[in-house]
């Protein structure tokens, strides 16, 4: 009816109630409340609470609030004192206690809430946490990668420059080992340019004593020793004419024996004694001293020669024969014999000891013409040339064109013939 039921209770302001049967707010049933001041509209019909922990009043119809009895309206009720006196200081303590509960309410309101936000911040100091340490990690892994690059780059360059330094020493080093050794080349051509020098100038003299021989007289040679053990003493080192130990003791010797009746002996044991290239001379310098001392040394000593270096092979054996043809090594031995015989020869003739170059050059063409034939027959047979001396005309060329006192033209003629024998022998044995 919009006016407050007679028959309803009826609530005074301060007034503890609780809330029930709403339909439209049912959250609020069984919520106690406080009546306020303003107390009940009576053109709504409705009674003005607020709600235990609300901050608004609602409006609540008189059948749906129920009163709370508290201590104070028992008293009331058991004093039976309803004065005026009274209900003021009562109503401003339920004021003050819905006010506490309010304070109470807002207090653990911004108690939550302050621990929400506490929380939240904590939360959120976590995360700006998290993610500083991720950055910190990842700005620290970034400035190790870094620092990584730049040591590797660093290392690099070091190892760079240590292999250019060691490039430059190597290179250095190099300069100066090409520098040494061409140092070393140029001393060692030096000293044997001085010492071809000086080994021509001695020949030369060698060649003037021995054109212009001054011989002992013949009392001079009885004053020697002539005793056939001294001979027999020197004949075993002329075997041995190629050994330098025995050779310089003969040379030694010489000049202290008389071997005049031994000369043709001598010059025999030099023929056949068997030289090395490197042997030829000094077995010239022995020559020299005989033919300085023995007039008949030179003729005596010639003849073996030349057969010596002319010897040709025997003969094939015939049918049914009991000698065998030359073995290898009676071939080498020829041959060798033949090439040390030659080059003393014309060694000879350059030391002056021999005084015409005509039979030396007779036995070289001999040689050549030996290898002609022996080409020509195989040509003819069709079988390859052999060229057997070609081991003795090659070192002859060689020696014959680098030697200053073969200087007369038939010398120089012989070793531009044997040149091109041998240049001849040379191809023909390549085709063969």
């Amino acid at each position: 009816t919009g006016k407050e039921s007679s028959s309803a209770p009826r609530y005074r302001p301060g007034q503890r109630v609780r809330i029930s049967g709403l339909a439209t707010k049912p959250e609020l049933n069984g919520v106690a409340a406080r009546v306020t001041t303003d107390g009940f509209d009576e053109s709504k019909g409705r009674y003005h609470v607020k709600p235990d922990g609300g901050k608004s009043t609602v409006g609540i119809k008189p059948e749906n609030l129920e009163p709370i009895v508290d201590d104070m309206d028992e008293l009331d009720s058991a004093s039976g004192s309803s004065t005026s006196s009274v209900e003021p200081p009562r109503a401003r303590v339920a004021e003050l206690e819905a006010e506490a509960e309010a304070l109470r309410r807002q207090l653990a309101e911004a108690r939550d809430h302050a621990e929400a936000r506490a929380t939240a911040a904590a939360a959120e100091a976590l995360a700006v946490a998290a993610r500083a340490t991720a950055e910190a990690k990842a700005e620290a892994e970034t400035r190790s990668a870094a620092e990584a690059r730049a040591a590797a780059a660093e290392e690099r360059a070091r190892q760079a420059e240590e292999v250019h330094r060691a490039y430059r020493s190597a290179e250095e080093e190099a300069r100066r080992a090409e520098e040494a050794r061409q140092r070393e080349a140029a001393e060692a051509e030096a000293a044997r340019a001085a010492e071809a020098a000086a080994a021509l100038e001695a020949r030369l003299k060698l060649r003037q004593l021995n054109l212009s021989a001054q011989r002992p007289s013949e009392g001079e040679l009885k004053a020697r020793d002539s005793s056939l053990k001294k001979y027999e003493a020197a004949r075993r080192k002329l075997v041995k004419l190629g050994d330098e130990r025995e050779r310089s003791a003969l040379l030694a010797e010489l000049p202290r024996l008389n071997l005049s009746k031994y000369v043709e002996e001598v010059a025999l044991a030099v023929a056949e004694a068997p030289l090395k290239l490197k042997d030829v001379v000094p077995a010239a310098e022995l020559c020299s001293l005989m033919h300085r001392t023995y007039a008949t040394f030179t003729q005596a000593l010639e003849p073996p020669l030349l057969k010596a270096a002319t010897a040709l092979p025997p003969p094939p054996p015939r049918p049914g024969a009991a000698v065998a043809s030359e073995g290898e090594s009676e071939r080498t031995a020829r041959l060798l014999r033949k090439r040390s015989a030659l080059r003393l020869l014309f060694e000879l003739v350059a030391v002056g000891v021999l005084p015409s170059p005509k039979r030396p050059l007779g036995a070289l063409r001999d040689v050549m013409e030996e290898d002609t034939a022996s080409a020509a027959e195989a040509t003819r047979s069709g079988e390859p040339a052999p060229f057997g001396n070609l081991q003795v005309l090659q070192p002859f060329v060689k020696y014959a064109a680098a030697e200053p006192l073969l200087a007369s033209p038939p010398a120089h003629a012989a070793a531009r013939a044997a040149a091109g024998g041998g240049n001849g022998g040379g191809e023909a044995g390549g085709e063969a």
